[in-house]
């Protein structure tokens, strides 16, 4: 199943979060989500941890069969990507723009390319691009679940860098409960923070998805984590126009970073508009 996606709500939640210091993956000029940090929202880029030294080569004849190799990328001919890689090529290959090739294939909705690259020998399913986002958070990113399996199996993880967004923050994003679910399932932390203290659960709040709102407490989900600017879970689903599933969340006082608050333990019953699947 492939599930529909939009930069447009991604952009929103960039422009949106920016003052409340939060922390979020991609790029606005490319669609994807860059890491603003609370003092100022300068974006800041994690370096590639896995990138192939073949592009830098100085030989003629293996730098155009790279060439060859982003074009096919480019171009989404996955046949041809599939035969380059099949003779030696790194898929973890940069792109003129620094891209992996599996990302550029996936920004440009070439998912069959996108397969071939990442079938290939050798490719890293853990390998940051340039805005630090790894292959799984871009396949919950295009709602594409076959890529997002596949890539579990292949030793995908759920987390991201230290004090980055996580595949589970993507998925929240959007409210893509199919992909919450999986992830939960694999381990995912549910309480993972940003360097600014931005949690999935906001996300969800942000929506808001009360579905997904309703997956991530069920696992655990601190409603008491607050921002680096105070804002809880609560606050997020305030914003966007949503007063009962404010109330839901609501909080006495956030909790220190690392230690849940010890006030409102008690569970609040679910309002019968409140879907839970």
């Amino acid at each position: 199943m492939t599930i529909s996606f939009s930069f447009r709500s991604v952009r929103s939640t960039v422009a949106a979060l920016a003052g409340a210091g939060a922390v979020l993956f991609g790029a606005a000029a490319s669609g994807f989500a860059a890491d603003a940090n609370s003092a100022g929202g300068v974006a800041s880029v994690l370096p590639l941890t896995d990138a192939s030294a073949q592009h830098l080569t100085d030989d003629p004849i293996t730098a155009t069969r790279i060439d060859e190799l982003r074009r096919a990328v480019r171009t989404g001919n996955a046949a041809a990507a599939k035969r380059l890689l099949a003779s030696g090529l790194a898929p973890n290959s940069l792109m003129e723009n620094g891209d992996t090739l599996f990302t550029y294939a996936m920004r440009s909705d070439a998912p069959e390319t996108a397969k071939v690259v990442m079938e290939a020998e050798g490719f890293d399913p853990n390998a940051l691009n340039r805005f630090g986002e790894t292959p799984l958070m871009l396949a919950v990113f295009k709602g594409n679940e076959a890529i997002f399996k596949r890539l579990l199996e292949l030793g995908a993880s759920t987390e991201g860098a230290p004090g980055r967004w996580t595949p589970l923050h993507y998925a929240a994003t959007e409210g893509r409960r199919t992909f919450v679910e999986y992830l939960i399932e694999h381990g995912a932390d549910v309480n993972a923070q940003t360097k600014a203290g931005v949690t999935p659960l906001m996300m969800a709040a942000r929506k808001p998805s009360r579905v997904v709102v309703t997956q991530l407490l069920r696992a655990g989900a601190y409603r008491d984590y607050c921002t680096d600017k105070g804002m809880s879970p609560a606050d997020f689903a305030r914003n966007a126009g949503d007063d009962e599933l404010a109330e839901y969340l609501a909080i006495e006082r956030c909790a220190v970073k690392g230690r849940r608050s010890s006030v409102r333990i008690g569970t609040v019953e679910t309002p019968s508009n409140f879907p839970t699947r």
